[in-house]
């Protein structure tokens, strides 16, 4: 302990023995260490050990009441003070106690996890500004790391995250709306960025498109932004690599394995894509009149009029909808440094899962050919496409989940109803970032995200734009609270005023 370490209380017996998990300190005073601060234990017995604790919770109590009576009290009317003449002043009368997590133990270099508690009577100080960054194992190497706030009660640490430890074990944000999930999402999107990393982001409201202007009105990142139907069309024989997903648009078993036998015979006569699509819907003059190609095929095989009716009808659909062209090249929509913007809003509903699962797919096959950089891939809304139902858009982009680390992909799920999205998604993900949570959803991420009773509590109740982190990104899988800083780019979230 040096000359400079304030003393602010010592660990005590009361109210309760400390233990591997928490300990008492009476305080010198209720003003000197508030909620959420960290602070350091000096192991009175073992002088070289410390303890890393986090106060959870303040409560006062006056000792000189326990002697008189209460109800004695009420019945006369005379306040306390009055009663005990300067008690509530008096240091041996008026105790001040806060209840501390053990978070580690120190000996020496060695940052452990709380096996022994620490001895009663040891002192508890605040040395922790060139001590807590490198414990909570925040990186100090800015080139390289996310940065994406201040620790909440103590706003002079930065949470300065390495970017690929982050990046490969994914990262989910959950919250209420208005909460500032979005908004931290953009603060990473900024970082990621700034290092050289292209960012994908699957955008339900065009909210993301404000980050071209910085948000002193300069210019902000350089975007991407892709409009599928209109500057960007799915290729059908990308689709067709996993036509599996087409049963989210309706299409049944059967419609599907005649589509697969159909396809097969329009590429056997060089048509791919679009043109097989076309191909396979074009009139032929029969001798009962013209009848679709498909059709044909259909009958030929021993397929049903219904289900060749109704697969056409759901194709020609599809093909109405104008998603379906050319497609894309891969190597044109991601590049370093740039945030591409797949802008959903006004690609129908039915047809996003469809959207989302091709160019995810897209993506892969680009990575594993190495012919695009490593990347964030950000999907909003995620309890829309990684549900709880096994669908088959689910169980694609799960897939895509599972194996994205492996050839450079990142992946960062966004939702306000993390009870929608499958166990499987929430598994993978190592980093969470929870906001302001209740219900149903509070309780179906305590599964897994290691969150005390205080934290649950108080996650209820959080202040837009904190967030708790979580996983191993933080040394040992602890929590931190965190102040999430101010947006470089402008904001395209915000709610619309009503007056």
């Amino acid at each position: 302990m040096t000359t400079q370490d304030e003393i602010l209380g010592f660990v005590s017996p009361e109210p309760e023995m400390p233990n591997t998990f928490y300990c008492w300190a009476v305080l010198r005073d209720i003003d000197k260490v508030k909620k959420d601060e960290f602070v350091v234990i000096t192991d009175a017995k073992r002088k070289d050990t410390i303890f890393i604790g986090q106060v959870i919770d303040i409560n006062n109590q006056t000792i000189a009441l326990k002697s008189f009576s209460r109800e004695e009290m009420l019945r006369s009317g005379i306040e306390a003070e009055q009663i005990i003449k300067g008690a509530l002043s008096r240091p041996e009368y008026f105790k001040v106690y806060a209840k501390v997590k053990l978070l580690y133990k120190v000996i020496g270099n060695n940052i452990l996890s709380v096996d022994t508690p620490p001895t009663d009577t040891s002192p508890i100080v605040k040395r922790y500004l060139d001590l807590l960054s490198m414990i909570l194992g925040f990186s100090s190497d800015r080139s390289n790391s996310i940065c994406i706030g201040k620790l909440y009660a103590n706003k002079d640490i930065d949470v300065c995250l390495d970017l690929n430890k982050m990046l490969s074990g994914h990262i989910a944000i959950f919250g209420q709306t208005g909460s500032g999930k979005s908004y931290a999402a953009g603060v990473i999107i900024e970082e990621v960025t700034s290092r050289g990393v292209p960012v994908v982001v699957f955008d339900h409201m065009g909210e993301y498109l404000s980050m071209s202007k910085a948000a002193d009105g300069g210019k902000g990142i350089n975007i991407i932004h892709l409009v599928p139907g209109s500057n960007i069309t799915l290729d059908f024989e990308d689709i067709m690599k996993a036509p599996q997903i087409l049963l989210s648009l309706g299409i049944t078993d059967a419609q599907l394995n005649l589509l697969k036998d159909a396809y097969t015979e329009a590429v056997s006569h060089g048509f791919k894509g679009l043109g097989a699509l076309k191909w396979l819907l074009i009139d032929v003059p029969t001798q009962k009149g013209a009848r679709k190609r498909l059709y044909l095929i259909g009958r030929n095989r021993g397929y049903s009029t219904a289900t060749i009716d109704g697969l056409r009808w759901k194709l020609e659909a599809l093909l109405s909808r104008g998603i379906i062209g050319q497609g894309f090249d891969i190597k044109n929509v991601i590049k370093p440094g740039h945030l591409t913007i797949i802008d959903l809003t006004n690609v129908d509903a039915s047809n996003r899962s469809l959207v989302v699962a091709t160019i995810l797919s897209k993506i892969a096959e680009g990575r594993k050919q190495n012919l695009i950089p490593p990347l964030l891939v950000v999907i909003e809304e995620a309890h829309n496409y990684v549900t709880r139902d096994e669908t088959p858009s689910s169980l694609i982009i799960r897939d895509f989940i599972r194996g994205a680390r492996h050839w450079g992909t990142g992946v960062m799920l966004i939702s306000q109803r993390p009870a929608g999205l499958h166990t499987d998604a929430l598994n993978i993900v190592n980093t969470h970032i929870i906001f302001r949570l209740k219900g149903t959803d509070l309780e179906y991420i305590k599964q897994f995200a290691p969150l005390t009773k205080e934290e649950l509590e108080d996650i209820q109740r959080l202040p837009e734009g904190v967030a708790y982190i979580t996983g191993p990104i933080i040394r040992g899988g602890l929590t931190v609270k965190v102040a999430i800083r101010k947006r470089r780019t402008m904001h395209g979230g915000e709610s619309v005023k009503f007056t």
